[in-house]
């Protein structure tokens, strides 16, 4: 069950893909990064759950590392058809993100499809780590995580409303909150 051996079927190599997918971006992200990171308009409810997003974050990252991935070739198809998928799309909406200018709503490429792409396809990513690692605890960590992220983005979706207005309300109802 926990297994420090730090080989290929050890789930810490599944961690660090999804940390390079996570926040290498983000150091080449340029203004659009600093947009990214920037918490001073929440409030402080806001950002209590974010720093509890990302404490829940660190923990997902380090228990994978704990255990194997797994060897059911339906799991392994599953598993890594999550992780693919959902690092392949935080990416791409990374891309959106970044490339629209500051100061502009974001409604472009991912963005169309839901108003929060990069919270969706991590949430994918880490439902294939949970799967490929058959972790319970991920599972419990996962579902915590998903649980205190919704009103992060309702915040997030607040800050739209009072800075983008009727344009915001526009995209609002044209486009998902999730997918």
């Amino acid at each position: 069950m926990f297994d420090l051996d730090f080989t290929i079927k050890n789930a810490w190599l599944l961690s660090f893909i999804f940390l390079l997918v996570s926040y290498l971006p983000i150091f080449f992200g340029g203004k659009g990064a600093k947009r990214l990171v920037d918490f001073s308009w929440m409030n402080k409810r806001g950002k209590r759950l974010s720093i509890l997003i990302m404490v829940l974050f660190i923990f997902m990252v380090v228990v994978p590392v704990f255990f194997e991935i797994t060897n059911k070739p339906e799991l392994l198809i599953l598993g890594f058809t999550f992780f693919t998928i959902g690092c392949i799309f935080i990416l791409i909406s990374y891309l959106n993100y970044f490339t629209t200018p500051l100061g502009k709503l974001i409604t472009k490429g991912m963005y169309r499809i839901s108003r929060n792409p990069i919270y969706v396809f991590s949430s994918i990513t880490l439902v294939g780590i949970a799967i490929l690692s058959e972790s319970f605890l991920f599972g419990l960590l996962l579902l915590l995580y998903l649980m205190i992220q919704h009103p992060v983005i309702k915040e997030e979706e607040r800050f739209c409303e009072e800075n983008f207005g009727k344009e915001y309300q526009k995209y609002k109802k044209g486009t998902r909150q999730y997918l």
